[in-house]
């Protein structure tokens, strides 16, 4: 991609567009969670470079350590009247999503992740039944999601209200607009917000949107690429149609990934590998390309 320009002269995710880079296999993987309401400024490392209480702080990174999970900060406009926490457990078949209202963030010292991961019972109470999509709104870490993303949230905040939240960092910021849906887990790149309807159409029937799939976040990246490709193959966008059996790599660079057809119980094997390295604009703030390699059908 393009080399000679620097980082001043363009949006790194209008680049990536302009040269159709892959997004599927792009997502970040974890099984679970935490969505935590922060309200004061967000910094380029926002979960790292923060002002919460040090008690808190060492408890989000041993809970998160013990289940594998991951930290966004989320805010909303107008903010809420209390605190808001949500955690999201995933699996394939039915993930999970609970809301928590704090009066001080000492409260979330009360919560085990794990016996959250584990479906504990005394939280039934706090399961949040309703969708949840997280905007990429961090200007301070690249300024395609101050732009691009805050254009994205204010139109989909007005469609489907209180159910969409700011968000920190998601990964990929070259793929502005990035949004996560929670419960069931999924993550988006360049949805404009010409695309919010379809977006929500799908969302509301089971579906994936599989023209700005990133991919499933319980997935690792060549299973969610591999997931992507099948459906584009056989034209299945409904979430719950395929389950994942396993994924083997035989050689470097290369997986063997198989899905099971929920309705026929037909084993689907997808063969992928990554493509050359290719000098790619990964942040506006980037001093050069970075080599990164896509997935590609073998």
């Amino acid at each position: 991609m393009t080399e000679s320009l620097s980082p001043a002269d363009f949006y790194c995710s209008q680049i990536s567009a302009a040269h159709d880079e892959p997004m599927a296999g792009t997502a970040v993987s974890a099984p679970v969670w935490v969505l935590l309401e922060y309200r004061q400024p967000w910094l380029a490392q926002a979960t790292n470079d923060n002002s919460l209480p040090t008690a808190v702080q060492a408890w989000l990174a041993a809970q998160l350590t013990a289940v594998n999970g991951r930290l966004q900060f989320i805010r909303q406009m107008p903010t809420p009247a209390s605190l808001t926490c949500f955690v999201a457990v995933l699996n394939e078949q039915q993930p999970r999503l609970y809301r928590f209202a704090l009066e001080t963030y000492a409260d979330l010292l009360a919560l085990s992740l794990a016996d959250l991961a584990a479906g504990d019972g005394r939280f039934a109470a706090n399961l949040h039944p309703d969708p949840l999509f997280l905007v990429c709104t961090n200007g301070k870490r690249d300024r395609c999601c101050a732009l691009f993303g805050a254009a994205l949230y204010r139109e989909l905040a007005a469609q489907a209200g209180t159910a969409v939240w700011q968000t920190t960092h998601l990964g990929g910021h070259r793929f502005a607009p990035t949004l996560l849906s929670f419960p069931d887990g999924v993550s988006y790149g360049r949805v404009a917000p010409a695309d919010i309807p379809n977006l929500l159409a799908a969302h509301n029937q089971g579906q994936l949107l599989l023209s700005h799939l990133r991919g499933r976040l319980i997935y690792d990246p060549p299973t969610q690429a591999a997931d992507y490709f099948l459906r584009q193959q056989i034209g299945q966008p409904q979430l719950a149609a395929l389950q994942h059996l396993r994924t083997d790599s035989p050689a470097a660079g290369q997986w063997t990934v198989h899905f099971r057809a929920a309705s026929s119980g037909q084993i689907h094997p997808i063969h992928l590998q990554t493509t050359d390295p290719e000098p790619i604009w990964a942040s506006c703030g980037g001093s050069q390309p970075k080599p990164i390699r896509s997935f590609i059908l073998r």
